[in-house]
């Protein structure tokens, strides 16, 4: 399966909370190339593409909490091809943007950030399916291996270097979260239908629909025991699961109300809490 290829669950649009509307907006699209579809006092609306929101910011008064909270741990952006993320690197070390890190997980090649409001980014892309690895079980094996950054940027040699902003394809791949605890949250976004795919050590773990490395991970790697993040605070605000129809949408109605989990029905959509008090809206494709 490629990056193109559409999944049973896919991450929607992302809404984060700024301290600072102007810092932030700037940041994602002279940095990172977002183009800027909508914006008024208190929201952002950032995308690849006209009319289709990746990103929503929204103007808050209080910076991240100093103290440990649930919440985000990075939000990553998924790009199409090895030469778009090759690109990329150039021109954030040309524009003096700090790179956290780089990593090769098997399943996929990524960059790391720190954005505005200490916003943990991602941006990758991946594998082809056939070459993720596996253990002699058949079970998946991603890891954090050093990335062959020469190796990449032969994808651009006597190619056009020139970044123009990310490409019309990019999505948001997946969203890692930071957790007070693993045991209930396992079974909430089981209860999603989404299928635990890799445990990492002791405490982390990865969840995806059907035929992907993972579309949400949890972790307490620093959250063990944490609040959630207060409200009017910069941070994680809420993000979208995006079914690919109808049906499974009333099939985790059914399995929410099985497992008495509360929920708002709109008809539409549903908005509910994850253990770690993290709020999630599940809506539909249309069938």
């Amino acid at each position: 399966m490629t990056a193109e290829e559409p999944h049973d669950f896919q991450i929607g649009r992302v809404h984060l909370n700024v301290s600072h509307m102007e810092r932030a907006a700037f940041f994602f699209r002279e940095a990172l190339g977002f183009k800027m579809l909508a914006q008024d006092a208190m929201h952002t609306s950032l995308g690849c593409n006209p009319g289709i929101e990746l990103l929503i910011l929204h103007q808050v008064n209080n910076p991240p909490p100093r103290k440990a909270t649930t919440g985000l741990y990075h939000l990553a952006l998924l790009l199409p091809k090895r030469e778009d993320l090759a690109r990329l690197i150039l021109h954030l070390v040309n524009n003096n943007v700090p790179l956290q890190g780089v990593a090769d997980h098997g399943v996929s090649e990524s960059i790391y950030l720190n954005g505005p409001d200490d916003i943990g980014i991602e941006i990758y892309a991946d594998r082809s399916l056939e070459d993720w690895p596996m253990d002699e079980e058949g079970r998946l094996e991603m890891d954090t291996d050093e990335l062959d950054l020469d190796n990449l940027l032969l994808t651009i040699k006597g190619k056009n270097r020139q970044w123009n902003g990310l490409p019309e394809q990019t999505r948001v791949g997946h969203i890692h979260l930071k957790a007070t605890e693993l045991a209930q949250t396992a079974r909430f976004y089981t209860t999603l239908g989404l299928q635990l795919t890799q445990e990492y050590g002791e405490n982390a773990l990865f969840f995806a629909g059907k035929d992907y490395h993972h579309h949400i991970a949890v972790n307490t790697w620093h959250s063990a025991g944490a609040d959630p993040l207060p409200v009017d605070t910069a941070g994680l605000r809420t993000f979208e699961i995006v079914l690919s129809n109808q049906s499974m949408l009333t099939a985790i109605k059914e399995n929410l109300t099985q497992n008495e989990i509360q929920f708002e029905d709109t008809e539409t959509n549903i908005r509910v809490r994850d253990p770690n008090g993290i709020l999630i809206e599940l809506l539909s494709l249309p069938d």
